[in-house]
């Protein structure tokens, strides 16, 4: 599946507003991580990053400028704290997975890949031995196409390299309104 990278998407971190604009779309990632999720699997996370990285990593959106104490969820999983900070987009995905595996969370693994589209052999592996991908749209932090529908060269590449050419993609649209926020978030499952 493929869900919008932006903080916004983590409970919690959007106080004070009347009407959370990303109700909708909160709920459509949850049912869809749930599903991923079922029977115990624990998916791979795909996210945009500075260089090619692999590994356990936890969850800071300090990126976005949200201290880690702000993040929910991280004290009920103390082995993130052992891992490598994980990019804002891997953060988000990290941090909607915990919301439906708990403590469970912490044992996902996360694949970071640079803009471009090269891509190692052994990450190539890692991707096509996946149980399942949760990747984080959006581009490059700061760059001109940086919505959160947006996917890195890098990104395509490495859903090329799992395949997901032959996949279906069913995507949900939320329109909003919110004047600083995109006209609209996708939410897309690939099958």
């Amino acid at each position: 599946m493929i869900l919008p990278a932006t903080p916004l998407l983590v409970p919690g971190l959007a106080p004070g507003l009347r009407a959370d604009p990303l109700t909708a779309v909160r709920g459509a990632v949850r049912a869809a991580l749930a599903e991923l999720v079922a029977g115990g699997r624990l998916p791979l996370v795909l996210a945009h990053g500075p260089a090619l990285r692999h590994g356990r990593m936890r969850p800071s959106l300090a990126g976005a400028g949200i201290g880690d104490r702000w993040l929910p969820g991280t004290s009920a999983a103390p082995s993130w704290a052992d891992g490598a900070p994980a990019g804002t987009g891997a953060s988000v995905a990290l941090l909607a997975l915990a919301d439906v595996l708990g403590d469970r969370a912490a044992g996902v693994e996360t694949l970071e890949v640079p803009a471009d589209s090269s891509l190692a052999d052994g990450a190539a592996g890692l991707l096509r031995g996946a149980t399942g991908l949760v990747v984080a749209g959006g581009g490059v932090p700061g760059g001109v196409d940086d919505g959160p529908e947006v996917l890195t060269d890098g990104i395509r590449a490495a859903l090329r390299a799992a395949g997901a050419d032959a996949w279906h993609a069913e995507v949900q649209v939320f329109e909003q309104s919110h004047g600083h926020l995109p006209p609209a978030y996708r939410v897309t499952t690939l099958m």
